[in-house]
Order: C-alpha cells, then sequence, then structure tokens
C-alpha cells in the first residue's frame, strides 16, 4: 500500500520534473538549418577545475540524411573550458520530434573528445555564453 501511495506519485513527479527545461533561445547560435537553446537553470561550474557544463538543445528544421535514425532535436550535457577555448559533449540524446520531443532514437553517455571552439560557429556562441554567465559575480 505504502509504494502505490508513496512511491508512485513520487517517481512520477520526478521524472516529470526531469523533462522540463526552461529553453532559451541563443541568439547568433542559430542558423537556417537548426535553432539553438540553452537551459541556464542546468549551468554548472566546477571549482576545482573551472570547467563548466551546461544542457543544450539543438533544433533542426528538416531531418539530416546522412544520419543512422531520422532525428529532429539533439539536446544533451555540453562541457567548457573557458581558459583553453575548448568543448566536449558529455551526454547526447537524438529525438525524431521538435524541441526533445518524441522518442529517443539515439543516446550516447560518452564523453567525447575535447574540441577547440571554431570562430562563427554555434559552438563559439554557447562557449561565449557558458563562460560569460562562469564569471558573473
Amino acid at each position: 500500500m505504502f509504494i502505490r501511495i508513496v512511491l508512485i506519485p513520487l517517481v512520477l513527479s520526478c521524472s516529470v520534473g526531469l523533462a522540463r527545461a526552461d529553453w532559451i533561445m541563443l541568439r547568433g547560435a542559430s542558423s537556417g538549418d537548426f535553432t539553438v537553446y540553452i537551459d541556464p537553470s542546468t549551468h554548472r561550474i566546477d571549482k576545482k577545475t573551472g570547467l563548466v557544463k551546461m544542457l543544450i538543445l539543438y533544433d533542426l528544421k528538416t531531418v539530416p540524411t546522412r544520419f543512422q535514425a531520422p532525428y529532429l532535436s539533439m539536446m544533451g550535457h555540453e562541457q567548457y573550458d573557458c581558459k583553453e577555448e575548448q568543448s566536449r559533449a558529455l551526454t547526447t540524446a537524438f529525438f525524431n520530434g521538435h524541441m526533445a520531443k518524441g522518442k529517443v532514437v539515439l543516446n550516447s553517455s560518452a564523453e567525447g573528445a575535447w574540441h577547440t571552439v571554431a570562430p562563427g560557429s554555434a559552438n563559439e556562441a554557447l562557449w561565449t555564453m557558458a563562460c560569460a554567465i562562469a564569471t558573473k559575480p
């Protein structure tokens, strides 16, 4: 009885809370092919290393043709090194619907390699935002 009354509503409320994000469109990072969003409430700074983590979302206008599974959005945690001007993916999930809705068609929890932030790229706009928030007093 305890399980039905307490645990089931608790589990359901936690899973609904995790699925919800307060997405803000990141200007300067979008293109004709996709729009980039961030969830500033997920912004985390590692005090020891200075590395910054943030949840991001790419919402695509059309389905990419050169991918193993069709998807319309991609959501994941990214990590930014503000000193070395690098970034990497920590987790990524690909969805068959817009704005991280629908089914997950591919999921990766493998940490990606560090990549230099390319000038003028969407990643540069994300890195700039992550590092700007990290340096606020």
